[in-house]
C-alpha cells in the first residue's frame, strides 16, 4: 500500500501546478492576449540522453516497448509536466511512432484511427480546431480565436501540425475555463443556470464527484493550498472545480469511444492521470470496459536514474533531465 506522505506528495505537486495554471490563465484572460503574445522560445536540442524509460515496477524499456502494448489498450492517458518541453518532444515522437503503426504501416484489416485528444483546448472551440484541421480557416485565425495556452507555439504547434498533415482527428477535450471559475466560486450546482448549448461543452450533469481517494489527499493538502493561493476562499469549491476539469475531459474520451476501435491518446498534466485518480476514474465510470495506459512524463532529480517513490504511479514512467528547461 502507498504510504499517505508519498501519496501526498505526488499530489502536492500536482495541485501547486494546476493552481499556477489555472491563474496564469485568468491574467491571460484579464489582459485580453493576442497571438503575437504567444511564447516563441527556441528549444534546445534533444537527444535519447535526456531522457529515461521505465516501466511501473522500475524497470528500463523503450518507447518501441509502449508503442507495441498500446495494441492492448483503447486509451493512452500521456500526462506531462506543462512547461517540460523534453515531455513535448516525447509526445510528438509517441504520436508518429503510434500513427505509423497502427495507421499508415498497418493492413486494412487491422488498421486504427489515432485521436488526439488534448487538455490543451476547452470544448467550446472544437469548431475552430476542427476548421483549422481542414484547411476553412488559417493559422492565424485559429490562434485569434481557440484560445491557445502561451506555451502552445513551443510546445504543442508541433504535435497539432503533424495530426493535420496526417488527417489525424483532434478533441479539445477540456472543460471552458470560465465554467471551472464559476465552480471554483460558487460550487458544481451554479452550473445549473447555464444554456443548453453551454452545458454541451461540460460534462453532463450532474457530475460525478471526486473519489474518496481524491478527497482524502486534497483535505491533507489544503493547508499547503491555502496558504500558496489566499484568493481561494472554499477549497470545497475549488475540488469541484478539479473535478469539473476531470470528469469533462474523461466524458470528451467517453465519447470518442463510441467510433470504431479507435486508440485515443490523451495529453493532459500528470496530476489528472497519475496513480490512475481523475480521469482514470471517470472515465471507468462512462466506459467500465475501457482499456487504458497510463504513462507519465516527470521531471525528476533523481535522474538518470529511478527514482523508487514514482513507483507505479503510471503503466510507464518516464523520466526527463529537469536541467532542461
Amino acid at each position: 500500500m502507498r504510504s499517505t506522505w508519498r501519496w501526498s506528495f505526488c499530489i502536492l505537486i500536482g495541485m501547486c501546478l494546476c493552481l499556477m495554471l489555472f491563474g496564469c490563465a485568468t491574467q491571460q484572460q484579464k489582459k485580453n492576449m493576442i497571438p503575437k503574445r504567444l511564447s516563441t522560445q527556441k528549444k534546445e536540442e534533444i537527444t535519447k540522453q535526456d531522457y529515461q524509460i521505465f516501466n511501473a515496477s522500475g524497470q528500463p524499456t523503450t518507447l518501441k516497448t509502449i508503442v507495441d502494448q498500446m495494441e492492448r489498450v483503447d486509451v493512452v492517458l500521456l500526462g506531462e509536466s506543462h512547461n517540460d518541453f523534453v515531455a513535448h518532444y516525447i509526445q510528438e515522437k509517441l504520436l508518429k511512432k503510434s500513427n505509423d503503426r497502427y495507421w499508415q504501416d498497418a493492413s486494412s484489416k487491422n488498421r486504427r484511427p489515432i485521436v488526439l485528444s488534448m487538455e490543451m483546448f476547452a470544448r467550446d472551440v472544437q469548431m475552430i480546431l476542427d476548421e483549422y484541421l481542414l484547411d476553412i480557416i488559417n493559422e492565424k485565425h485559429f490562434l485569434a480565436c481557440a484560445r491557445p495556452w502561451p506555451n502552445y507555439l513551443r510546445d504543442y504547434h508541433a504535435l497539432v501540425k503533424y495530426a493535420k498533415t496526417h488527417n489525424i482527428k483532434v478533441i479539445a477535450a477540456n472543460a471552458p475555463r470560465r465554467y471551472i471559475h464559476r465552480v471554483a466560486q460558487a460550487g458544481e450546482s451554479a452550473l445549473n443556470d447555464l444554456s443548453n448549448t453551454a452545458k454541451t461543452w461540460i460534462a453532463p450533469l450532474p457530475c460525478q464527484g471526486p473519489s474518496d481517494q481524491m478527497k482524502e489527499q486534497f483535505h491533507l493538502l489544503q493547508r499547503h493550498i491555502l496558504h500558496a493561493h489566499k484568493d481561494i476562499s472554499d477549497q470545497a469549491f475549488f475540488l469541484s472545480a478539479q473535478n469539473l476539469w476531470d470528469v469533462t475531459m474523461a466524458h470528451s474520451i467517453s465519447e470518442e469511444l463510441i467510433n470504431s476501435n479507435p486508440l485515443v491518446i490523451h495529453l493532459a498534466g500528470n496530476y489528472h492521470t497519475q496513480y490512475r485518480i481523475g480521469i482514470p476514474e471517470h472515465l471507468v465510470h462512462y466506459r467500465p470496459k475501457v482499456r487504458m495506459m497510463i504513462i507519465c512524463i516527470i521531471q525528476n532529480t533523481q535522474f538518470p536514474n529511478f527514482d523508487p517513490l514514482l513507483k507505479d504511479c503510471g503503466d510507464f514512467i518516464i523520466i526527463t533531465d529537469p536541467k532542461k528547461r
